[in-house]
């Protein structure tokens, strides 16, 4: 009973997060939680990660993202925002935290590009232990 009360607590948490960054930035393309709640459920103390994608953050510096996200005063969520492109490409040099998004993640949201970069990348990557394998 308690887990299933959690599981809702962090759902409101991440729909309030969506909220709050489409008031922020505008366009929100996709949505994926990532981490542990992606993989296994995460637990009591665990945050919530939240891959975002959103064109809105081309040529953004990474400490201008940042403060985005702390501006949002967020509770038990991290939000990591990139544009489709920064994805994209992440996914195609073998980034653990693109690939990990695009393959294991619960697309919350999720644009039909997005979605296919997904189906592009499963194919050619494999997860082992905690590594990605190419196998091309």
């Amino acid at each position: 009973m308690g887990e299933n009360t959690f599981e809702k607590s962090w759902i409101s948490a991440v729909e309030e997060a969506v909220k709050k960054i489409r008031e922020k930035v505008g366009l929100v393309e996709a949505v994926i939680v990532i981490g542990s709640w992606s993989r296994s459920g995460g637990g009591v103390w665990s945050d919530v990660d939240v891959l975002v994608v959103t064109d809105e953050v081309e040529g953004m510096n990474i400490l201008d993202r940042f403060a985005i996200a702390s501006e949002l005063d967020l509770r038990r969520v991290d939000v990591f925002m990139y544009s489709y492109s920064e994805l994209e490409s992440m996914a195609r040099k073998g980034n653990p935290l693109a690939l990990s998004a695009l393959i294991e993640g619960v697309k919350l949201i999720s644009s039909r590009r997005v979605d296919e970069l997904a189906r592009r990348i499963s194919k050619h990557y494999i997860r082992i232990g905690r590594m990605w394998k190419a196998v091309d």
